[in-house]
């Protein structure tokens, strides 16, 4: 990854997203740009009014900008930019986005109100929708290397973009490679021969573990296999994936937004905004 994209809204939570930016460009040795947009709807009466409401929302997102970076340790306030740009907020991120050739987004989480989220989204949800890169969303101070990560995987291709960009930015962590089935609706037919339903899991989890090591084997190197314990759980998908992360102290969980099928893709986007309005840790989320 050479070049990253932090969003930065300059609300409770930036210098967060900062700080995990600086870290992993200094990591990686890529290039950081800070992006503040101010939204249009803010200057649409700006000609009502004799102090240019936007020279003065421009100076003071570039001022706060500046303080953001300050407060970095000195080593890695290096090859930093910073943008303020008027616009949309999600599409003129992810316009900015691609004009950079970023390899990464970063936001922060996003409170809204219930019903505003419901109706609008949260600028998290409609940037993914726009941006064809990975997006990390940061919820954590902690800004060592992620130590642990878990993966959840449907064998999409989404899914094996994920897991590339989570190895990517966690080179020395542990890896949890999940895959969640839920149980055939033909069990709930055999609760009285539980030899023969232990005996269809049994398969179904066989399959299912002979899938994973060819996916595996097609999109992950040889050197990565070591390092990824591969988990084949049955049960409510998000249960099973929560559980998986609390277990294992992940910092880190990756998901892909779109799944293998058309209903799968929208039941993968939902399980991906699931936990983006709930994160237990950092979650990074890509197409």
């Amino acid at each position: 990854m050479n070049v990253l994209l932090a969003a930065v809204d300059l609300q409770t939570g930036s210098q967060r997203v900062v700080a995990r930016a600086a870290e992993l460009a200094a990591r990686l040795k890529a290039r950081l740009h800070l992006v503040h947009v101010i939204d249009e709807a803010m200057v649409l009466y700006e000609p009502m009014v004799e102090i240019s409401v936007r020279r003065r929302l421009q100076q003071g997102a570039t001022q706060a900008l500046q303080q953001l970076v300050d407060g970095l340790p000195a080593g890695l306030r290096a090859n930093i930019e910073r943008h303020v740009l008027l616009g949309k907020p999600s599409q003129t991120l992810a316009r900015k986005a691609t004009d950079l050739q970023a390899d990464l987004v970063l936001a922060g989480r996003q409170h809204q109100e219930p019903v505003q989220e419901l109706f609008l989204g949260t600028t998290v949800e409609r940037l993914l929708r726009h941006c064809t890169m990975p997006v990390l969303v940061v919820t954590q101070s902690e800004t060592e290397p992620y130590r642990q990560l878990v993966a959840a995987t449907d064998f999409s291709r989404s899914s094996h973009h994920a897991l590339r960009a989570g190895l990517a930015l966690a080179p020395d962590a542990g890896v949890s490679l999940v895959h969640v089935f839920e149980p055939p609706l033909l069990l709930g037919l055999l609760r009285h021969d539980p030899l023969h339903t232990d005996s269809l899991m049994n398969h179904q989890k066989t399959r299912i573990e002979r899938e994973v090591k060819e996916e595996m084997a097609h999109f992950i190197a040889a050197e990565e296999h070591d390092r990824i314990d591969t988990r084949i759980l049955s049960g409510e998908v998000k249960q099973a994936i929560t559980a998986v992360v609390e277990e294992t102290r992940a910092q880190l969980l990756v998901l892909g937004y779109h799944g293998r099928q058309g209903i799968s893709r929208l039941l993968v986007g939902n399980l991906a905004m699931s936990f983006l309005s709930a994160p237990p840790c950092d979650v990074l989320v890509a197409r």
